[in-house]
């Protein structure tokens, strides 16, 4: 009965961008402020970034067992600095990403063998 009640453009999950950022905004520095504003939960949520015409290096794939997520790794602008992106549940978007995409993201901390980067931890692509 409440979906009925509701309107269509209403049951569609809309996600919060916080700031539209270019990647190369995104340094050492940009973190570490960032991580100042924790600790992240209901009240205080990670903020959320948007930046728009990303390119893929080439070489995304979809991981996981069933291949429902999406490793990417994402470059920007001249300076073609790389990005390393983890999409869960965003493995069926793959075709997307052989084009100029828009993501929408938080920043995180990847360690993988005893080394530590940023990581983006995509929400969605577009």
């Amino acid at each position: 009965m409440v979906s009925k009640s509701i309107p269509k453009e209403l049951q569609t999950p809309e996600i919060c961008v916080d700031a539209i950022i270019e990647l190369s905004d995104i340094t050492p520095k940009f973190y570490r402020i960032l991580k100042q504003m924790e600790p992240f939960g209901p009240e205080n949520r990670k903020p959320v970034f948007m930046t728009e015409n990303v390119r893929d290096n080439g070489f995304g794939k979809q991981v996981g067992s069933d291949k429902s997520h999406l490793k990417l790794n994402l470059f920007y602008g001249a300076e073609k600095r790389t990005f390393g992106a983890i999409g869960f549940g965003l493995g069926t978007k793959l075709a997307i990403v052989a084009n100029d995409f828009d993501i929408v993201y938080s920043l995180s901390e990847n360690t993988w063998n005893g080394n530590t980067s940023m990581q983006l931890e995509l929400k969605d692509i577009r």
